[in-house]
């Protein structure tokens, strides 16, 4: 009884959010005394649904609550975007958003980016729509917002629909691969030449600290993270890794800020194993093929490259460049060996982008057993057995007992997901330590 309860009142209180939002959410609206009627019953419906929420375990109400949070966020930015209008002209429309939306105690960012969220839904009738719906999340339109066509301001109809039901995380996969299937190589040299000419490097001083701030072209700012990461990994295992005392390692803050003092002042960054922070794709067909046309390729992490910066890495530079077509180095090695080689780790930084899951750079990633190595299924060590994976989401992963594998998404290109683990994926447990004398 108490749920049907539960339910009637949830219906009731969306039912009279959407009379408001249809009553006076529109230029014109008659407002009269039964505004004030309206909004008296949305907050009593309000107040005993939380009552009735308070009534169930912490553990039901977390969940519950995160439901109705992200249904009233989805139709705040919904409405936002109605009061912002669509004029064309996205600045003007993320700027009346802002002042729409910055009448709560929301921080000064977080009203910026719903901004953009509601300037974005505004040219985009139908993400308003699905993000209601629960379809897309929020989260999701700011993946969205970078397939933004530039002539019209709107968002492809087929890439709409490729995201239907997807993550933040997997919309963010599908928007990458979309994007490149629509690069074109003078539009990439074009960005290319205006961030060169836009970069620098300035000094400044923040909570009494002196800093230097970077800015330039994505890849060679990637490029010079994923050295800094490098560095960073390689002190972290030189103080002895997980088996150093806790009270004795370096913040992986300070071991990035010794890297970048070591790497500019001339001195040497570790880089335990000789794996390359950065990986670079190019076509082997126009590479041994085609030698007068321009080389087409990418670099793993910040999208196409311009062909003269793929020019440079092929004359020198401390990369790894994979040629796809011409590798003929073994990628499937079965039981022979636990830990993924190194030109598997290649391939699957080339096709894995990063983290499948939270998308961190291929630094902070190492390559996950979808059918655990311990497991009774007997994991192998094979390209297509494998998926990368940063330090965070494996511990999480195997802490839920959780496994990867690929679906199929509302495009019909695979999508990685994580599913509970079944027995036969599931490796038998360590036993506990014992305590030596």
């Amino acid at each position: 009884m108490a749920g049907t309860t539960k339910s009637a009142t949830e219906e009731d209180l969306f039912a009279a959010l959407d009379a408001l939002a249809e009553r006076y959410g529109c230029p014109g609206g008659v407002v009269d005394d039964s505004l004030d009627r309206a909004i008296d019953e949305t907050k009593a419906a309000f107040d005993v649904l939380l009552e009735q929420l308070d009534r169930l375990p912490d553990m039901l109400q977390l969940p519950r609550l995160s439901d109705f949070e992200r249904r009233i966020s989805a139709r705040r930015l919904a409405v936002a975007a109605r009061v912002a209008g669509c004029s064309g002209d996205g600045r003007s429309d993320r700027r009346r958003a802002r002042e729409v939306l910055s009448g709560g105690r929301g921080s000064s960012r977080a009203v910026s980016r719903d901004a953009k969220r509601a300037a974005t839904i505004a040219a985009n009738p139908q993400l308003g729509d699905a993000v209601v719906e629960g379809a897309i999340t929020p989260d999701a339109v700011d993946q969205l917002a970078r397939a933004v066509d530039a002539v019209n301001g709107s968002v492809p109809a087929e890439l709409v629909q490729a995201v239907d039901g997807l993550t933040a995380d997997q919309t963010a996969h599908v928007v990458d691969r979309y994007l490149e299937d629509q690069v074109n190589v003078e539009e990439v040299e074009k960005r290319y030449q205006q961030q060169m000419k836009a970069r620098t490097v300035r000094r400044y001083r923040k909570l009494g600290l002196a800093g230097i701030a970077i800015e330039g072209p994505d890849q060679m700012v990637d490029a010079m993270w994923a050295h800094l990461h490098v560095g960073a990994d390689g002190a972290y295992r030189a103080e002895g890794g997980r088996d150093a005392p806790v009270d004795e390692r370096t913040s992986v803050d300070h071991r990035r800020f010794d890297a970048a003092h070591a790497a500019l002042t001339g001195g040497q960054a570790s880089n335990p194993g000789g794996r390359a922070a950065v990986v670079i794709t190019v076509d082997g067909n126009q590479l041994f093929g085609q030698p007068d046309s321009p080389i087409v390729g990418a670099q793993v992490g910040s999208g196409p490259l311009p062909p003269e910066v793929i020019t440079e890495y092929l004359k020198n530079s401390p990369v790894s460049i994979l040629v796809q077509g011409s590798d003929r180095a073994p990628l499937w090695l079965g039981r022979t060996r636990r830990r993924a080689s190194d030109q598997q780790f290649l391939a699957l930084a080339v096709r894995d982008r990063g983290c499948v899951l939270c998308r961190a750079n291929i630094t902070q990633c190492k390559a996950h057993h979808l059918m655990p190595w311990h497991a009774p299924g007997r994991g192998q060590t094979d390209v297509d057995q494998m998926a990368l994976l940063c330090g965070r989401c494996h511990g999480d992963l195997h802490y839920r007992n959780h496994t990867l594998y690929r679906q199929r998404g509302p495009d019909g290109r695979p999508i990685w997901a994580s599913r509970p683990a079944t027995s036969k994926e599931t490796p038998r447990r360590k036993p506990p330590p014992t305590r030596r004398e």
